[in-house]
C-alpha cells in the first residue's frame, strides 16, 4: 500500500479541532465518497472512500494541539499505474492522486485563523 502521513502542531484546543474535521471539512479535503467514523472521541476519527483509507489524529500538545493525518491508497490502485507504463502506455490518474497536496492543504487551512481577531463592526 502507498502511504502518506502529514502532521502539525496547530493553536487550536482539540474540541475546535475535532468540530471541524468531523464536519464536511474532512470529506472535503479527500474527495470523492468518504464515509467518515469516530473511534475515539476528539482523538481519533477513520475514513474510507474512494480507493484510500485514512486516520486524523488529535493529541494535545504544549501549544496546542498536533493533528496527524494517514492515507492509506489500495495496493490494487498503486499498482496499476506501474503496469501502464511498463506496457508503455499513459498511466490514469491514480485515485490518491494528489491525496498529500490535499491532507497538506486541510491543515494549513485548520491552522489559519477564520475569523481576525479583535475587529469592530
Amino acid at each position: 500500500m502507498a502511504s502518506y502521513e502529514v502532521s502539525r502542531t496547530l493553536v487550536k484546543s482539540p474540541p475546535e479541532l475535532w468540530a471541524e474535521l468531523e464536519g464536511e471539512r474532512l470529506r472535503e479535503a479527500v474527495g470523492g465518497d468518504v464515509k467518515v467514523k469516530t473511534r475515539e472521541r476528539e482523538r481519533e476519527l477513520r475514513w474510507e472512500g474512494g480507493g484510500a483509507t485514512g486516520v486524523a489524529r488529535l493529541e494535545p500538545s504544549s501549544w496546542g494541539t498536533k493533528v496527524t493525518l494517514t492515507a492509506e491508497i489500495e495496493e490494487q490502485v498503486a499498482e496499476a499505474g506501474v503496469w501502464q507504463r511498463l506496457l508503455g502506455r499513459k498511466p490514469p490518474p491514480p485515485v490518491g492522486n494528489g491525496l498529500a497536496e490535499r491532507l497538506t492543504g486541510l491543515l494549513d487551512s485548520l491552522g489559519s485563523a477564520h475569523r481576525k481577531p479583535f475587529v469592530r463592526e
